[in-house]
């Protein structure tokens, strides 16, 4: 018995999309200091991959406890992370000035 491959088109170009969504996203928020509402799009966008290559690709829509376990550690720890980016500022968003790595890549830190 051969499955369609409609569902697997259409996870392909939900993927697609959310990566072209992360993408777009990223280059927005830069090194600049990210706002609230971009770090939740980026967040939600990646969740939504991962729930996608869970279910999907590794088959986890006939184990539904398996698949809500691991999206709900997935979930939080990218709730953690984007927490952390706003709590947590970084030498590179409160200096004002070029970030270190760019300093590095310039010919060193004057």
């Amino acid at each position: 018995m051969q499955e369609s491959t409609l569902p697997l088109l259409f996870n392909w170009a939900a993927l697609m999309a959310l990566t072209v969504i992360l993408a777009f996203a990223g280059d927005v928020v830069g090194l600049s200091q990210p706002s609230p509402i971009w770090l939740v799009v980026i967040a939600l966008a990646a969740a939504f991959k991962a729930r996608i290559i869970l279910r999907s690709y590794l088959g986890l829509f006939r184990a539904p406890g398996a698949l809500a376990g691991f999206f709900s550690a997935v979930f939080i720890l990218l709730a953690l992370v984007a927490v952390s980016f706003l709590i947590f500022p970084t030498p590179a968003r409160t200096s004002g000035g070029k970030p270190a790595f760019a300093q590095t890549f310039a010919g060193g830190i004057e």
